[in-house]
């Protein structure tokens, strides 16, 4: 009988800015599910970076100098936490934003699926993310919502092949994609939360809109976000569900 491989060392990438109203639920969600968190705060001025320096979870924390006019720049953010994340010694990475949170029980899903990458030769994983509409236990599923996947799950690797775009790049590696250029899907769960709301939605498009006018960095523009058109909604699994639940 072979021996019994440990745990693989799992850890949270979080850029992060100006997100003291999601950090609080972010921490008391992941803490359960990784091995800890490398952090980058991008010039918040709300206290978020002091929030996050002083969690127990947090193994390093970047932080990039206030800017105005501010200057999103994913791919920069990418690779900095990416390349701080090596110096802990993770065997898989996973991105996570600050208004994201992982299915209870993520974990032990997880090591089923690096247990079948190690099988099939796959360094990454595109997840499943579900967009929380109204109620905190209700989803979006109709049309592009109930197939939504990120690339977010990937192993720790040194040759990493990043995805130079300022917005919407992958977390995952160029290089951990199949051969039709797709990445292979992995059945985990990972809920955004800042879809809730009518306002963050409205607020979601327009920034967007405003920092992709031309849909550059994606084809489907942005105006589809607060289009409710042929809306279908459904119950989250509580099998499958998050935790904390937020009022």
């Amino acid at each position: 009988m072979s021996p019994r491989r440990r745990p693989a060392r799992l850890l949270s990438l979080l850029a992060f800015r100006d997100e003291m109203r999601f950090l609080p639920g972010y921490f008391a969600n992941v803490v359960a599910e990784s091995d800890g968190v490398v952090a980058l705060d991008d010039g918040s001025t709300d206290g978020s970076a002091e929030y996050v320096m002083g969690r127990p979870e947090v193994l390093e924390l970047i932080r990039q100098p206030v800017q105005e006019p501010h200057h999103w720049d994913d791919a920069r953010n990418h690779r900095l936490l990416v390349e701080a994340a090596r110096r802990h010694r993770p065997d898989w990475l996973l991105g996570l934003d600050a208004d994201e949170r992982l299915e209870h029980g993520f974990r032990a899903r997880a090591e089923s699926e690096i247990d079948r990458a190690r099988r099939e030769g796959y360094s990454a994983y595109a997840v499943w993310l579900r967009e929380v509409w109204g109620s905190p236990t209700t989803i979006r599923i109709d049309g592009i919502w109930g197939r939504k996947r990120h690339a977010r799950m990937f192993v720790s690797r040194d040759d990493h092949e990043f995805h130079e775009q300022r917005l919407h790049c992958h977390w995952a590696p160029l290089n951990g994609r199949l051969a039709d250029g797709s990445f292979p899907p992995a059945d985990l769960i990972i809920y955004h939360l800042r879809m809730r709301y009518a306002e963050d939605r409205i607020a979601r498009r327009d920034r967007y809109n405003r920092l992709d006018p031309d849909r550059e960095m994606q084809a489907i523009g942005y105006d589809y976000l607060t289009d409710e058109t042929g809306i279908e909604l459904a119950s989250i699994d509580p099998a499958r569900s998050y935790r904390p639940i937020p009022a």
